[in-house]
This record gives C-alpha cells, sequence and structure tokens, in this order.
C-alpha cells in the first residue's frame, strides 16, 4: 500500500491529486512499485512538488529465467513463463530490435525476426530501469498543464519534480531538494 504525505494550503487539491494519482498508478499497473508519495501543492504559490519513492525491483533478469526460447526458420519464438516481465521485455525487445522485427502474436508468445536463441538467451532486463520510467510517466501525467517550468531531481529510488507555472524561485528550489533528500533518507516515516 502506497503512504501518502499530503501538505498545502487547499485540501481539497491534494485529495483531488491522491485519488488521481492512485487512479493512473492502477491504469498502469504499477501501484506495488511505489513505496511513498509526498505531494505539496500551493495554488497561491502556484507550486507544486510531487515526490515518489520506489520499492527495490530486483536485481537484473536474464530473459532465460522468464521466458522459454525456441529456435526457428527465421527467428526466434518465445513464450514468456513470467507474465509480471511481458511488458518490460516486450519494450526491451521493440528498442532493440525495432517494432517491425519482434511481433506480439499473443499476450504472452513474441517472435523475433532474424535473432538467434543465442542472442537473446544473454539479454538480461533491469526492472528498475523500467520501473523509473514508468513512475516518471505518472508522475509527468499528474502534473497540471499549465504548470510549464519545471525541475527534476533523481537518485537511485527517489524521483522529485517540482513545477510552477512562470519563475522558479530559489526558495521552490531549496524546498524540492529538502524534499528530495527527505525521502532518500526515509525521514517522516512512521
Amino acid at each position: 500500500m502506497v503512504k501518502f504525505e499530503l501538505e498545502g494550503t487547499e485540501r481539497y487539491a491534494l485529495e483531488s491529486y491522491q485519488w488521481l494519482l492512485e487512479r493512473i498508478l492502477i491504469d498502469m499497473g504499477i501501484t506495488t512499485m511505489v513505496e511513498r508519495v509526498r505531494l505539496i501543492i500551493r495554488p497561491d504559490q502556484t507550486l507544486f512538488i510531487i515526490s515518489m519513492r520506489i520499492k527495490q525491483a530486483g536485481s537484473k533478469r536474464p530473459v532465460s529465467d522468464i521466458a522459454d526460447m525456441e529456435a526457428q526458420e527465421g527467428g526466434t519464438f518465445i513464450t514468456i513463463k513470467d507474465e509480471s516481465y511481458a511488458p518490460r521485455l516486450l519494450a526491451s525487445l521493440w528498442r532493440m530490435y525495432g517494432r517491425e522485427r519482434v511481433q506480439q502474436l499473443t499476450r504472452l508468445e513474441i517472435f523475433v525476426d532474424g535473432v538467434p536463441v543465442e542472442e537473446l538467451s544473454d539479454l538480461k532486463l533491469d526492472p528498475e530501469e523500467e520501473v523509473r520510467s514508468q513512475l516518471l510517466d505518472a508522475m509527468w501525467r499528474l502534473l497540471p498543464e499549465g504548470l510549464k517550468v519545471r525541475n527534476e531531481y533523481y537518485n537511485d529510488n527517489v524521483m522529485t519534480i517540482v513545477a510552477t507555472e512562470h519563475g522558479m524561485t530559489v526558495d521552490f528550489l531549496a524546498e524540492a531538494q529538502k524534499v528530495h533528500s527527505s525521502m532518500v533518507q526515509g525521514k517522516g516515516e512512521d
């Protein structure tokens, strides 16, 4: 369960953005990847800060651990055994070989044209890279459209974005850095 920390001048806005973020995470299927969210909204200052701490996703996994592979004429047929890795594997294959060479036949069956089994056996998926990418996408979806001036802070397990409408102030940046540091250090937890 995601722990939310809400701070700001408009309770309704905070609760609305929490509800919206929960729906975004559910729709993207990544709720279990988030450990903690801190949301600061001050409409009177046009300040929006969101910081997320992700759960450790684990180590890199070879494709051979999550899928059976079979050499076929013209390429490799893959049957995914661990369906939680299906989106990551498909995205990685598309990135490496292009969509035109990677055919998703069913939800868990993929054919990669012109790629031998041996080459795919050496492929390892980094779950944390994918998790960070998905959570950043969720954060960008949540940000109010009019807040075009943004700064971002990242480390291995925390991402923080500060956004405002016209000009980023030193105070806004300092507050975002403080929020980011406290999330990294785990401060504010029960």
